[in-house]
């Protein structure tokens, strides 16, 4: 049963609602005995100084005292005492046990407040024996006198366990019937609404490129509708994108192979290539180098879409890395006639990356810059053709890597899509995957990739690595 109380929402929905009941029956409970004495004390009250107004009357017209007497004990009155204008008139004499004296407890109702009228009250109701008490207090229809009642604690507790009990099984019934009321309520409006939001999550985890698994809404305006509303819109994004992904993957996989595959045809190519370039006949050692030129960047092309393919999330393999050294070997890897490196990095600095992915970051954003001078530069500047340097600053906790060129730049339209796969090239037969891997790896880091600067006086992009504690 406990385990059924902690998994359904509707079984605590039905406690907590009885239990809610119950203690507001409680709150109520509580001055409604305090209540019940006052009302106890004040009928005895009245009947004490009606039955002495009978007594005093003509004795012709009086009341029989037997009679009186009986009409006390009905009403649990041991004894009488009719105070007025300092007089005090004893009507009714308690029968005191001769072998001892009892033990009276004295209350004052004309100056007891509601905290004592329900102290006092529980403090009865959960007392033991059967004490007297003396009780002073006022009738009704002579507030200007006073009467004192003894009367047992016994008869006084009863009727108050009397009440309670009444009130006890009255609560019960009501607080069944608000509790199955505001359960069905709430069971109606809210549990079963959110059963079926949990029921269809469940079956389009499943199995989410159903169609008939995205849920319908019941067009309800509160909260529940809202958050049905955003469940199916969310379900029918996330079924096209899975329709995407699973298309853009069989392409992917498609173009993989068919890369493959032309890579190793441009490079059989390309060896013919080399024997056309020693040919004897001049037309053809002319257009020789144009051909290879233009399998280099074929080949280019499909490594680079190879490369990208491949990339997938993994765990990166972070390594203290010294950053000159990683920075040395790019500008060996990328060297390249007439283009200057310049390696502004602090020989002791070490920080923490992957140094695999580092070094691709670096390498293509340093060839790419050299690319860029290359591309731009005239035949006679061909000795000169600009400069590569990689600086390095400290913001906080993160280390910012600047890779900076003289080149012409990027014209403004090559800014927006500059990070897309296929899109931000501008060099004649270029993939722009270079610059998106760099920014895949960045983000990998938990860092970023972006242009930092870009006008005439060349281009600067800036590697923003964050280092764990």
């Amino acid at each position: 049963m406990s385990a059924i109380a902690k998994r359904s929402l509707s079984t605590k929905l039905l406690l907590l609602t009885i239990v809610f009941v119950f203690v507001a029956e409680f709150v109520v409970l509580v001055p409604s005995i305090a209540k019940q004495r006052r009302d106890w004390f004040n009928l005895r009250f009245e009947e004490a100084y009606l039955a002495s107004l009978a007594l005093e009357g003509p004795r012709e017209a009086a009341a029989d005292e037997t009679l009186v007497r009986r009409l006390f004990n009905t009403a649990n009155i041991l004894g009488v005492t009719i105070n007025s204008d300092d007089m005090r008139m004893l009507i009714l004499a308690p029968e005191i046990n001769p072998h001892g004296a009892p033990d009276i407890v004295t209350v004052d109702l004309t100056s007891e407040n509601w905290f004592d009228l329900i102290a006092n009250a529980w403090g009865t109701m959960l007392s033991s024996g059967d004490h007297l008490i003396q009780a002073t207090g006022a009738p009704q229809f002579a507030p200007s006198q006073t009467v004192d009642i003894i009367v047992s604690q016994g008869a006084l507790r009863d009727d108050l366990l009397s009440y309670a009990r009444n009130i006890f099984l009255l609560s019960l019934i009501i607080s069944t019937l608000t509790a199955s009321f505001v359960y069905w309520a709430l069971n109606r409006i809210i549990v079963w609404p959110v059963k079926r939001l949990t029921a269809n999550i469940m079956a389009f985890d499943a199995d989410p490129e159903n169609a008939q698994g995205i849920l319908t809404p019941s067009g309800r305006s509160d909260e529940i509708g809202a958050a049905e509303e955003s469940l199916a819109a969310m379900e029918k994004s996330v079924r096209g994108l899975l329709g995407e992904r699973r298309r853009l993957a069989a392409l992917g996989a498609g173009i993989s192979k068919i890369s493959h595959d032309l890579r190793n045809v441009l490079a059989s190519a390309q060896l013919m290539s080399d024997r056309l370039a020693k040919s004897d006949d001049p037309s053809v050692r002319k257009l020789a180098p144009r051909l290879i030129s233009a399998l280099d960047r074929a080949i280019g092309l499909s490594r680079d879409t190879l490369t990208y393919g491949r990339m997938e999330t993994r765990m990166l393999e972070k390594s203290p890395i010294v950053l000159h050294e990683l920075v040395e070997e790019v500008f060996e890897d990328t060297a390249a006639m007439g283009v200057t490196a310049q390696n502004n990095t602090p020989e002791d600095l070490t920080l923490i990356a992957d140094r695999t992915q580092l070094y691709r970051t670096l390498f293509n954003l340093v060839r790419n810059a050299i690319e860029a001078m290359t591309g731009a530069a005239n035949d006679e500047d061909k000795d000169d053709l600009g400069k590569v340097s990689i600086d390095v600053d400290i913001d906080g906790r993160d280390i910012l890597i600047t890779i900076a060129d003289t080149g012409p730049g990027l014209p403004d339209h090559a800014k927006e899509e500059l990070f897309e796969p296929f899109k931000g090239s501008q060099k004649p037969g270029g993939s722009g995957l270079g610059v998106a891997i760099s920014a895949e790896i960045a983000r990998a880091h938990g860092g970023s990739l972006t242009l930092h600067k870009s006008d005439e006086e060349g281009a600067a992009f800036r590697l923003r690595l964050p280092q764990d504690d």
